[in-house]
């Protein structure tokens, strides 16, 4: 049987072994010996046909250097779903119930909460993180294909978005219009550009996580 995360809030958030661990059936968290209390969290969603587990591997060196609390969710389907959310979608509720999970079970920032993510990841991202800001204050997207907005929008969201220039699997033109349709809905999101592929750039990243981890 899968280990089950078991930290507490405050002094008992630190292990001297951090390790990636199971939180629910679909998501797996890691929680550095840095990480503060109470810590920022920031939720990842892979690209097609990704891997939670592998994905959060990515971005463990970053959660140690910034006492981030990590928690990486698995798409029910080979990817994310391409429709406006609700709470009684699979992905939706995979990704409610991993939060509460590592909510109840270590000290998390509830400002400083974002869902990150890649490709497809980062599509849901946008499009799951539009739809439920009082959990997502924050989003982040790595080469996003698309953006469902909600009805209703939270412009005081901070949205941050990094594409290639010439990305040959999502068009950066896909971006350019979701900026433009952002700000006219009364957003500021960032908009980052680089050159490069269909990646996930190590400066992009870094520039991620310092506006996940701001004040």
């Amino acid at each position: 049987m899968a280990a089950i995360l078991t930290v507490t809030p405050a002094a008992s958030l630190a292990a001297n072994h951090p390790s990636v661990q199971r939180v629910t059936r679909n998501a797996f968290a890691y929680v550095p010996t840095s990480a503060a209390s109470p810590a920022p969290l920031v939720v990842l969603l892979h690209g097609l046909g990704g891997d939670a587990r592998s994905f959060l591997s990515q971005f463990k060196r970053d959660a140690d250097d910034r006492g981030i609390i990590l928690l990486s969710v698995q798409s029910s389907a080979d990817t994310w779903p391409k429709r406006p959310p609700n709470d009684s979608e699979a992905d939706v509720a995979n990704i409610k119930a991993a939060v509460a999970q590592i909510s109840a079970k270590a000290a998390v920032d509830p400002r400083r909460t974002t869902v990150m993510g890649f490709s497809d990841g980062a599509s849901y991202a946008l499009t799951v993180g539009l739809a439920f800001s009082d959990l997502f204050p924050r989003i982040v997207a790595f080469s996003p294909g698309y953006g469902i907005g909600p009805p209703l929008l939270d412009t005081k969201q901070r949205i941050f978005i990094a594409h290639a220039r010439h990305d040959p699997i999502l068009p950066a033109s896909n971006t350019k219009q979701m900026a433009e349709a952002l700000e006219r809905a009364g957003y500021a999101p960032e908009i980052h550009w680089f050159n490069g592929g269909h990646a996930i750039d190590r400066d992009m990243k870094k520039a991620a996580f310092d506006f996940a981890t701001a004040p």
